[in-house]
């Protein structure tokens, strides 16, 4: 088994049909690239077909033969998506037909800028005839990526300019880039099949990533999981496929009647699933009439084709020439990223009309409205920095908002640090966000804390987890953002609650008048005070009004048990630790003695310097768990602190 593919170019063939393309690809070959028997019997290519051959040079190409008949238009589409240039080819004898110049448009919205022409069926005329069918078809080029494409005179019968016709390719292959790899390898299924004693095989243009044997991948639609068994690329087995190769993948434990043509294979969660897609459509020129606003056309994209409304948001209508933002909404699902190309044509008649780059993948309708416009503008800006920033609308991890962006990881990571370094974006947590939408989230927590506020004026503020869910972070990201706010002094953590700085719990007259009378009962005997539910009784110190005091420092709450004011607590742990430093170890029936209290206000006082860490329970003991100067610096706080100290 080879360990890995070399670098392999996939070339597709375009035409008018019964110009010659499987015969010529046969003739480079020596393979048929009709597979099927009816495309043999009628001599015409109605589905996809392969073949390869090996350069001059060395190095393989792996040639998609695509259907040339109107009628077959949506199998040519399926076929040339993922190629790294194009053969067109146009006969002699006939010279450029319609289907010629609807593949054409085709390369065009698709972004196929290399090719090679093949004049075919030389044989068949004059030299007179031949230079009449060069200049019809550099005539046809003009004004198209392939103006300047080499143009071979061939003849597949007499195997006349073959070798020319592969040179060519191989100089115009050799100046083409190497295939992007981001390290999310897709294989966009344009066949499915069963082999006996492999079981179901799927067959693409690998892109995006390097596939290997015993990877762990999912089918999209769908997210059925599966493993590939094995790997091949011109009936060579391989343990690792790279991307831009032709690749056939055996997947394990899988029916072949659940992957088929338009379905994607890639690693599980890499990939996106929508029935929304944003694009700017430029209409082509020859388009035969305006696309009007919720018009049903025909989407193709990779291998697959549903049927969508164009939702116009922009305009009522794109006339011929001229380009709009679209949302897409698909009768079906598929799975794409940001950046594939797609292609529209209408239904009936049947008729290429334009394409585009997919912009965005929504989740939900957009509006039609200027700021929805502008955002898809962002969003397809020429800067990487500007294109992740867009993204950025929410928090999302760098990899989400690259893939998102359609941006690789080297570019991900160059405008990340762009945008840190200026500070249009920030961290929060796992996630990148930018400076507007974190100047929304903030905003929005000030306005939820200031409400709560103005509601409950005796409470620290808002309830902590109401606000992250009013919010709607994930923990970890709302806790940056609220420890961000603190920093910045927007935003002041009080335990279970947050609040705006300025804000303190205030009483009313009344209510200050009440809390007079409780304080004298308080202090009457410190250790000894009245029950919370005395003190409402007697005061009307309900809950809030006692929670609110203790925000302030006037009380200390411990537990629902008792209210104790801070200078009893304070007098009472200095008497703890006093004897702790002189005994070693305390008692409950000790500590009452020695502080005058009883045992139901001993035991929760006891508690409470457990639990701020002066004191550990020994037994039916305490024992000083700080040095006397650290424990008595910790009891000093006590007087200084809320509702049940930090």
């Amino acid at each position: 088994m080879t360990s890995e593919a070399t670098a392999i170019r996939v070339v597709g063939t375009a035409g008018h049909v019964d110009h010659g393309k499987s015969t010529l690809l046969t003739a480079l070959t020596g393979m048929d690239p009709d597979r099927l028997r009816e495309e043999r019997e009628r001599g015409m290519t109605i589905d996809l077909g392969f073949a390869w051959v090996t350069l001059p040079g060395g190095g393989d190409i792996g040639f998609v033969d695509v259907p040339g008949h109107q009628d077959f238009i949506r199998n040519m589409l399926a076929g040339i998506g993922s190629i790294d240039a194009v053969l067109l080819v146009v006969a002699a004898d006939e010279g450029v037909m319609p289907q010629t110049r609807e593949h054409l448009a085709i390369l065009g919205l698709l972004g196929i800028d290399r090719g090679v022409i093949a004049l075919t069926k030389r044989d068949l005329v004059d030299d007179e005839w031949a230079a009449l069918a060069v200049s019809d078809v550099r005539a046809a080029l003009r004004g198209t990526a392939l103006a300047d494409a080499p143009l071979v005179e061939v003849s597949s019968t007499a195997r006349r300019g073959l070798d020319e016709l592969l040179l060519a390719l191989q100089r115009v292959l050799g100046e083409a880039p190497a295939r992007r790899d981001i390290g999310r390898p897709r294989l966009p299924v344009d066949r499915s099949f069963t082999m006996s004693g492999f079981g179901t095989v799927v067959t693409g243009t690998l892109v995006d990533g390097s596939l290997a044997v015993g990877d762990e991948v999912a089918v999209f639609p769908g997210d059925l999981r599966t493993r590939v068994r094995g790997l091949q690329t011109h009936r060579r087995s391989l343990d690792v496929a790279r991307p831009g190769s032709r690749v056939a993948a055996n997947l394990s434990g899988i029916e072949k009647d659940s992957v088929s043509r338009g379905m994607v294979v890639a690693r599980p969660g890499s990939l996106e699933t929508t029935t929304l897609v944003a694009v700017r459509l430029a209409l082509l020129a020859g388009a035969s009439g305006a696309l009007e606003h919720d018009e049903e056309v025909k989407v193709h994209v990779g291998t697959a084709e549903t049927m969508a409304r164009a939702a116009l948001l922009e305009g009522s209508a794109i006339a011929p020439g001229e380009t709009a933002w679209v949302q897409l909404r698909l009768a079906s699902p598929i799975a794409v990223a940001v950046g594939d190309r797609l292609v529209v044509r209408r239904p009936s008649p049947s008729e290429t009309i334009g394409g585009g780059a997919v912009a965005d993948l929504a989740t939900a309708r957009l509006r039609r409205r200027p700021d929805t416009v502008a955002a898809l503008e962002r969003r397809t800006a020429p800067s990487p920095a500007s294109r992740l920033l867009a993204s950025l609308d929410v928090p999302r991890t760098p990899a989400e908002a690259a893939e998102r962006s359609g941006l690789a990881p080297h570019d991900r990571d160059a405008a990340v640090a762009e945008l840190i370094a200026d500070g249009r974006a920030l961290r929060l947590g796992d996630a990148l966000v930018s400076r507007e939408a974190f100047e929304a989230l903030a905003t929005h927590v000030e306005r939820i804390c200031a409400q709560a506020h103005r509601k409950m004026p005796l409470r620290a503020g808002a309830s902590r987890e109401e606000v992250r869910s009013a919010v709607g972070l994930p923990a970890k990201r709302f806790t940056a953002l609220v420890e961000r706010l603190v920093v910045e002094q927007r935003l002041a953590d009080r335990g279970s609650a947050l609040a705006l700085p300025s804000h303190r719990p205030r009483l009313s007259e009344d209510e200050e008048r009440r809390w007079l009378g409780a304080r004298a009962a308080l202090a009457k005997e410190p250790l000894q005070p009245p029950s919370p539910a005395q003190l409402e009784a007697d005061h009307g110190l309900g809950r809030e009004l006692v929670a609110a005091l203790a925000e302030r420092g006037d009380v200390v709450r411990i537990g629902t048990e008792a209210v104790f004011l801070p200078d009893a607590v304070t007098r009472f742990a200095r008497v703890v630790v006093d004897e702790l430093v002189a005994s070693g170890s305390i008692t409950v029936a000790r500590a009452r003695d020695l502080s005058g209290s009883s045992r139901k206000h001993v035991l929760p006082l006891l508690q409470f310097l457990d639990d701020r860490g002066v004191t550990r329970r020994q037994g039916d003991d305490r024992i000083l768990v700080l040095t006397p100067d650290a424990a008595r610096e910790r009891i000093a706080s006590f007087s200084h602190q809320g509702e049940d100290g930090p």
